[in-house]
């Protein structure tokens, strides 16, 4: 199977698809980029492949990547097989030309396994030329807009720590957005009702033993009583966390993770859940909460907890 059956396509062809609502509906657009850059912007059709360090070491030696290995969703799957796509559309960062890419690079082996499924159906296989970063740049109204950090990146401080005589600064702004369905914060703005009503917050986890649920009647609430001490075994929350963040996702909600400042505890759960969801290393799931809110501090023994947590997820 060679490159060349690979179609070019301009930013500007793929921009006259997206606007046909008949060739959207068959046009898959796959984004290699890695997740949390996809997180952070991406064309708002399109859909992340799934790839990290297990899969990448899975791959090595082997014949080539499997579709399932790539693209988790047996709906778009079961599609691609039965003919039904009429192209999919593979793009990177903001490669030129499918000659840029490295051979053991994940886009370049994604239409390797494209060209392989397709082979004798009538999918065209093809690649955006320049890229997310072109298409951008070009049409940025067909691209998701980055959630803006509330905060900007201070020096570390203890979660009981203010900043002169006004309000501290782990509550000043509002819960910031982890992702379409996440949000983390602190107490207090868990007690802001017409704040959360404004983000369409649906549920609360509350990862504290001693805040309130302001609004029981209102909103879905889970309780993970837990205090900020190293000493704490909140790894054995992650699995009830998880499961709770999915399920309001699941349900089209919005949930709001918080502790007492949205420092340690409530961040600790949000890095949980990016690492075991997305199949991330931890130092890239806290280099992403820490764009959106920059005061979170796990404290040490969290930090291990985490640690600990990224070797099972990943081994998984």
């Amino acid at each position: 199977m060679v490159m060349e059956e690979v179609l070019p396509m301009e930013s500007q062809e793929l921009r006259g698809l997206l606007g046909d609502p008949r060739e959207v509906d068959r046009t898959l657009l796959l984004d290699c980029r890695p997740f949390l850059a996809f997180c952070q912007s991406h064309v708002l059709e399109a859909r992340p492949v799934h790839w990290n360090a297990l899969l990448r070491r899975r791959s090595r030696g082997a014949a080539g990547v499997h579709l399932d290995w790539l693209i988790p969703d047996r709906t778009l799957l079961g599609r691609l097989s039965q003919g039904e796509l009429s192209r999919v559309v593979v793009l990177d960062e903001a490669s030129g030309s499918v000659a840029e890419l490295r051979s053991d690079s994940l886009p370049r082996m994604l239409l390797t396994a494209l060209l392989q499924e397709t082979r004798a159906r009538p999918t065209a296989v093809c690649f955006l030329q320049g890229g997310f970063e072109g298409f951008q740049a070009s049409f940025p109204d067909l691209c998701s807009e980055p959630p803006a950090p509330a905060l900007p990146p201070p020096v570390t401080e203890p979660e009981s720590s203010r900043t002169g005589t006004g309000a501290p600064l782990y509550d000043q702004g509002g819960p910031v957005e982890i992702l379409p369905f996440l949000y983390l914060g602190s107490c207090n703005h868990s007690s802001d009702l017409e704040g959360l009503q404004a983000l369409g917050i649906t549920a609360v986890l509350n990862v504290s033993a001693s805040c309130p649920n302001h609004f029981e009647g209102l909103f879905r609430y889970k309780s993970i009583p837990v205090e900020d001490n190293q000493m704490v075994e909140i790894s054995v929350w992650f699995q009830e966390a998880i499961g709770f963040i999915d399920s309001v996702k699941n349900s089209g909600g919005r949930v709001l993770v918080h502790c007492q400042a949205g420092i340690s505890r409530s961040a600790t759960i949000c890095l949980a859940y990016l690492m075991q969801s997305r199949r991330v290393k931890l130092e890239e799931a806290f280099d992403f909460v820490k764009q959106r809110r920059g005061v979170i501090s796990p404290n040490f023994g969290f930090m291990g907890q985490l640690l600990q947590f990224e070797t099972q997820v990943l081994c998984h």
